[in-house]
């Protein structure tokens, strides 16, 4: 039972019950309510996952235009290698 709870049971439950009370009361010092965090936690998330996307969306753009360029040169490289580099070993 010590290895589910990290320690033996009552000292556990002493201690998430005085973080608990601690969290409760700086809660209640800066007027919020249980609803107000929930709400509020789930709204970062929704942020945090609206800027990935956008960040995504910002770099996708930049890494077409990029490739645009690269993957063609990087064709011509490959191929004069193979036509006319001989067989090196890496």
């Amino acid at each position: 039972m010590n290895n589910i709870f990290g320690g033996s049971p009552p000292a556990v439950i002493l201690k998430i019950a005085i973080a608990s009370v601690c969290v409760g009361l700086l809660l209640a010092i800066t007027g919020m309510d249980p609803m107000m965090v929930w709400e509020d936690a789930f709204a970062t998330i929704g942020n945090v996952w609206g800027w990935a996307i956008d960040w995504f969306a910002w770099a996708g753009k930049y890494l077409i235009m990029g490739a645009i360029i690269v993957v063609p040169i990087w064709i011509v490289v490959r191929l004069f290698d193979v036509l006319f580099g001989g067989s090196k070993s890496s």
